[in-house]
């Protein structure tokens, strides 16, 4: 978290007014909103600092307040309080913290991602299935502890896969992940399960915790990644802040059974963990998550080749909101693909659709230049090799989500695409490319708007993208690339540099094509 972000979360749940701290650290109360809005960032060792930290201990000190603080310092930071020390002396390190590089969570989520593969799940023989059907079970079995609530889980999910109807199954947890994951002969247990559980039809609703920290949450959308590969899962979450002491698990299969357990924040290893048959019951335990889910938005859309049409819906919507843009991708990104090469590429897409795509293109390249009268866009690229690019393996970003297999570049192609780049370079000031000498995640494309949503894609066959508008895991992408350039100044020239280097390729090209 920033410094402003830590005070205007303790002068929320203080209920202290600006002025009221003003007065109390010496400050004048415009200079206050001015850091609790993060325009002003406070030098270090700053002596008003020390005195908020020991203002806001003093008046902190209801255990709900204290509750939220300390959940809220768990989850991101690295700060543990020592036994000997005050809240005052602990909450000015906090003030003073640096903050937490969120980009190896992120990055050790794309790294899976992009590795991705669609493989053949677990027959549901080769794990053991319970010997349990519904006429077996009580109406309410209670089981304890984290074994007692894996052994609840199995017996739900294998009554699930058990029953001869599909239904819809209502999943949420904001109870940790450790249960879930940690042990791994379970984790392959409840996933092979919950596969042959969606290869019979059932489909699956789950709202996400967004407010765990970054590290547990993409972990948490990493496992789910492989089902959600199947269309067959609809992730949601809930926008607003919750307290997170008391938490909860629902697993509810509407016509079948729920296991419900709760806990508070700290954990309680033998927490009691209810299997409930009961149809009334899990009747109403459906109408309580189905409220729930009202009040929640959806997580993520994900796209496959199997929905292209829904993708491009949903991309026209992405960039025609108008905002700062960076964009990393492989090799070339399709935005800045001229119309003139796009009716090539389009005349080789074998499908119905075709005569669609490059008026729906023409409209991107449109909007696109319009944006750029009033809004940054940055793009991270790495320069395809020159031998692939004669040998004609140079894959069109996502082309597979356009026709029926992956379109790649002729030499003539890429080389035309080249000079709209440099000739967009020299017509508008914001817009910017970095070529960077290293393919940094090779195999992903990072598509962030500041402040409006991602499109996070897997470039390599099969691709698939995933869209993504929640605003923590907008920003953490966002804070990402704008690291990603940081990290690679050196080697992301200035603009005139690139054009020169872009210039020198297409010259290459061009002996290839035309050898004297």
């Amino acid at each position: 978290m920033k410094f402003f972000e830590k005070l205007d979360l303790l002068m929320n749940i203080t209920n202290t007014p600006n002025s009221l701290l003003a007065r109390s650290v010496a400050l004048d109360p415009s200079f206050v909103s001015r850091l609790r809005r993060g325009i002003r960032t406070p030098a270090k060792n700053e002596n008003y600092i020390k005195a908020m930290a020991e203002y806001f201990s003093k008046n902190c000190s209801a255990q709900y307040q204290k509750n939220v603080l300390f959940e809220t310092i768990k989850n991101t930071s690295r700060l543990v309080p020592e036994h000997t020390e005050t809240m005052a002396d602990f909450l000015y390190k906090w003030f003073s913290e640096e903050e937490i590089d969120n980009s190896r969570p992120l990055e050790n989520f794309l790294e899976g991602f992009k590795d991705f593969k669609f493989k053949k799940p677990l027959q549901a023989a080769d794990i053991n299935l319970p010997n349990i059907s519904e006429s077996t079970v009580a109406n309410q079995e209670i089981l304890y502890g984290i074994e007692g609530k894996q052994n609840a889980v199995i017996k739900f999910l294998s009554l699930v896969l058990k029953n001869k109807s599909p239904q819809t199954l209502l999943l949420y947890s904001d109870e940790g992940m450790d249960w879930l994951t940690d042990d791994r002969d379970f984790t392959a247990k409840w996933t092979s399960l919950l596969s042959q559980i969606i290869i019979k039809g059932n489909k699956i609703k789950i709202i996400h915790t967004v407010n765990r920290n970054l590290d547990e949450m993409f972990y948490a959308i990493k496992q789910w990644v492989p089902i959600y590969m199947t269309g067959a899962i609809e992730p949601y979450y809930y926008p607003k802040t919750r307290d997170g002491v008391f938490r909860r698990t629902l697993f509810i299969a509407p016509d079948t059974a729920a296991v419900i357990s709760n806990s508070i924040v700290k954990g309680t290893k033998n927490t009691a963990n209810f299997l409930i048959a009961d149809k009334r019951t899990v009747l109403a335990l459906t109408d309580e998550f189905n409220d729930f889910l009202a009040l929640c938005r959806p997580l993520i859309h994900i796209f496959t080749s199997f929905s292209k049409g829904e993708y491009l819906s949903v991309l026209s919507e992405f960039e025609n909101e108008v905002s700062n843009t960076i964009v990393k991708t492989d090799a070339l990104s399709s935005i800045t693909l001229p119309v003139d090469v796009a009716e090539s590429i389009h005349s080789r897409i074998d499908n119905n659709k075709k005569d669609k795509l490059l008026p729906y293109h023409k409209m991107r390249i449109k909007n696109f230049e319009e944006s750029l009268q009033g809004y940054s866009f940055t793009e991270i690229i790495t320069v395809p090799d020159l031998e692939d690019i004669k040998a004609g393996k140079v894959m069109i970003s996502f082309s597979d989500m356009l026709g029926d297999a992956p379109l790649f570049y002729t030499a003539e192609e890429i080389s035309r695409h080249f000079l709209n780049i440099i000739k967009l370079l020299r017509t508008f000031e914001n817009y910017n490319v970095h070529l960077a000498n290293n393919n940094q995640l090779p195999g992903c494309m990072v598509y962030a708007k500041e402040d409006v949503g991602v499109l996070v894609g897997k470039t390599s066959v099969p691709s698939f993208i995933f869209a993504i508008n929640e605003s923590n895991m907008t920003a953490a992408f966002w804070d990402y690339l704008n690291v990603m350039i940081n990290k690679t100044s050196k080697e992301m020239a200035h603009k005139k540099q690139t054009i020169a280097r872009l210039e020198a390729m297409v010259e290459k090209l061009k002996l290839n094509l035309n050898p004297r």
